[in-house]
């Protein structure tokens, strides 16, 4: 059967570098930090934005793009049939969950906070996993 996880040596590196990044992210986009820091010249491929842009929030997105999935999809040290129905398990809940809010946000919040809410959940699905995911090993591996 093939495997698509990675190494167990990168779990613990991805983890911090997931949760500094998504702390330091939010934190930057709550104080508007985006736009002021890394504004380089950018392809202008729709004529959107003059060939100039700030990239801080693109690179936050990739590092905890990235990181989260790295982490949630890194080998435990004993990788088993039992580990991978509850990694399995961990994402179906955490599938359904994400867009259970991706509905209720679709009903209760409009305009430019509803932008801010799809933002969101592209990082929120990698939190639930991984929340999910580590919360049903720790169980696991304490019984």
């Amino acid at each position: 059967m093939k495997n698509y996880l990675f190494p167990n040596r990168y779990k613990t590196i991805s983890g911090w570098v997931f949760y500094i990044s998504l702390v330091a992210g939010f934190y930057c986009w709550s104080m508007d930090f985006f736009d002021e820091f890394l504004v380089v010249p950018v392809p202008d491929l729709f004529g959107q934005t003059g060939g100039q842009n700030a990239i801080l929030d693109e690179l936050f997105t990739i590092i905890i793009i990235v990181s989260g999935l790295i982490h949630c999809f890194s080998k435990e040290k004993v990788e088993d049939e039992l580990i991978s129905k509850i990694r399995l398990d961990s994402l179906i809940w955490s599938l359904y969950v994400n867009y259970g809010l991706v509905i209720l946000a679709t009903i209760f919040i409009y305009e430019f906070l509803y932008f801010t809410a799809l933002v969101y959940n592209l990082f929120t699905i990698l939190l639930f996993f991984n929340f999910k995911l580590r919360y049903n090993l720790y169980k696991h591996y304490k019984s």
